[in-house]
């Protein structure tokens, strides 16, 4: 359970100028700007719900569905922050748009993972939730993921991710462990947007484009495979959000 602090996302709304409830039911939620930009060009009539620091939301409608979408940060402090002002602002049903790097031999890049649960490598979760909580997405959001990655006939996986902090300490141990551990993929966003939704009482899931292959030592964000991934991406989740009730 957790306590009240001194500045919650309800006064966080208040400064932003948003009621409870005027963000859409259903958003999509890249990481960087350009990414929520292909999203944005796929939307009827988007219009910014609110602009803080470098973050913006909007909100339109997708074939007659109503959707926020926004970039909702790159690493586990910033998600937290968007996150918990997309659960305070209205929205039920969360979908991550993001990327990670493959652990398992048979994950490609170009590849996308379906993510059923994160391990927490992050700091900011250890704020809401004991070590021995279960981060996991929401089963009508990993359907819908699903049935629409199927229908559009795209290359993924169901597996969990490893959300880090440390870009640059993914030791050769650390990606062995993993591996052994079946773990899909790693990233450093997941765990956070999921524990937040989980604990807001809000359904999430994520879609990942595998930008590298940490096995390998592949890195893949400039190959045209992975950059058709990210399209594809694109479609399944706001062919998702049309899925969900």
């Amino acid at each position: 359970m957790l306590k009240e602090a001194h500045f919650t996302p309800a006064k966080m709304l208040s400064l932003l100028g948003l009621k409870a409830g005027s963000l859409a039911p259903f958003a999509l939620i890249p990481g960087p700007k350009e990414r929520s930009q292909k999203i944005l060009a796929a939307l009827d009539d988007p219009r910014k719900n609110f602009s803080f620091l470098d973050y913006e939301m909007y909100t339109g409608t997708h074939n007659g569905k109503k959707v926020t979408v926004g970039n909702g940060g790159r690493y586990a402090p910033d998600t937290a922050i968007t996150t918990e002002i997309l659960c305070a602002g209205g929205v039920e049903s969360l979908i991550r748009i993001g990327s990670c790097g493959s652990l398992q031999g048979d994950v490609k890049i170009g590849d996308l993972v379906i993510v059923t649960g994160a391990r927490r490598g992050e700091g900011t979760t250890s704020y809401y939730v004991p070590r021995n909580f279960s981060t996991l997405s929401h089963p009508e959001i990993i359907r819908a993921l699903e049935e629409a990655a199927k229908s559009l006939k795209v290359r993924y996986h169901l597996g969990w991710v490893y959300t880090t902090d440390a870009l640059f300490q993914e030791t050769p141990e650390l990606i062995a462990e993993l591996e052994q551990q079946r773990v899909s993929g790693i990233d450093m966003v997941t765990s956070t947007f999921l524990t937040i939704a989980q604990v807001r009482h809000k359904k999430a899931g994520a879609i990942l484009a595998v930008s590298d292959e940490c096995l390998k030592g592949k890195m893949g964000f400039r190959d045209p495979i992975f950059l058709e991934a990210e399209e594809k991406m694109v479609e399944v989740g706001l062919k998702a959000i049309h899925l969900l009730g």
